[in-house]
């Protein structure tokens, strides 16, 4: 086989792909630390010996890749007519990765996704199960009609999978430690899974925030409620984030380090909302990465409850 046909071949425009739309060096170390912090802040709670590191955390952080790759996807040919129009740089609109390169990729995550959990016990069918939730979103629920046109009918319906994998390594981390649904407690888990949802809710606002002169025909929440109301939306669910993250600090004796850094995250988050709100323009409207901070700092100082 010739050179060329090698560059030229799938693999090598998926890892094109991947490079651009999901960087695995960025990805997998924030897998890492979603199923680390979630397992760490779960045996707290439960008064178990804290593993971080362990089978079930790499399973766990396979999981959170994997899916999330699924989703992202999922997201590039479901949406691939509004990117050609939009965003014609893209790789799939560009030409450069071909549809049966992302839809081979998707097959063959998704298979591993759910085949990795073979022996995870009840976490197979969770897994299974939020797998199911993702194909609905792919396929807009089968009423694309009214789901395409309406942005906040589209993330009422999609942004409860985040809280549907949380659950997952819920139910993973747990039945690893060999104790049942029963055991689990259930008012504190679904704080933390607030917390985290509410985080990342945050973050779907945040990157769909533009200054007035940046508006385009892709439909933002900014152009939906106006900066301000964009911000103040995000801001919200940040506060609400660092808000339950506190109170299971306070309430469950957490290490002083997650407070600290869910805190700091909040704060920067909160600079970079003021910033916008004062001059909003091009170069302020990247909220994305502050949002990204108050989720990061939410996470790791989960990593050392």
């Amino acid at each position: 086989m010739s050179t060329s046909l090698v560059l030229d071949g799938p693999l090598a425009r998926l890892r094109l792909y991947l490079g651009e739309m999901y960087p695995v060096p960025q990805r997998l170390p924030m897998a890492a630390v979603i199923s680390v912090s979630l397992a760490t802040v779960l045996a707290r709670l439960q008064g178990l010996e804290v593993q971080r590191v362990s089978t079930t955390t790499l399973l766990g952080t396979w999981a959170v890749f994997a899916f999330l790759l699924v989703l992202r996807l999922m997201d590039e040919l479901k949406d691939v007519e509004v990117d050609r129009a939009l965003f014609p740089e893209r790789p799939l609109p560009s030409g450069r990765v071909r549809e049966s390169d992302l839809t081979g990729a998707l097959v063959v995550v998704a298979t591993l996704f759910v085949g990795a959990h073979a022996g995870a016990g009840p976490a197979l069918g969770t897994a299974t199960l939020v797998l199911g939730y993702a194909v609905l979103m792919f396929h807009w629920f089968f009423v694309p009609e009214r789901m395409r046109p309406h942005l906040p009918l589209t993330l009422a319906t999609h942004t409860p999978v985040i809280p549907l994998l949380l659950l997952h390594l819920v139910t993973l981390f747990t039945s690893a430690s060999g104790l049942g649904a029963r055991d689990v407690p259930w008012p504190a888990v679904l704080v933390l899974v607030g917390s985290c949802w509410a985080g990342f809710f945050a973050w779907e606002i945040a990157r769909k925030i533009r200054a007035p002169e940046e508006e385009t025909a892709y439909v933002t929440y900014s152009h939906l409620l106006g900066p301000r109301g964009a911000v103040m939306l995000a801001a919200s669910a940040q506060t609400l984030s660092v808000g339950l993250g506190l109170w299971l600090w306070a309430r469950h004796g957490l290490s002083p380090a997650f407070a600290i850094l869910a805190g700091a995250g909040s704060l920067i988050a909160l600079g970079g909302h003021l910033r916008f709100l004062r001059a909003p323009g091009p170069g302020t409207s990247r909220l994305r990465p502050f949002a990204e901070v108050q989720i990061f700092g939410l996470l790791l100082g989960g990593v050392l409850a």
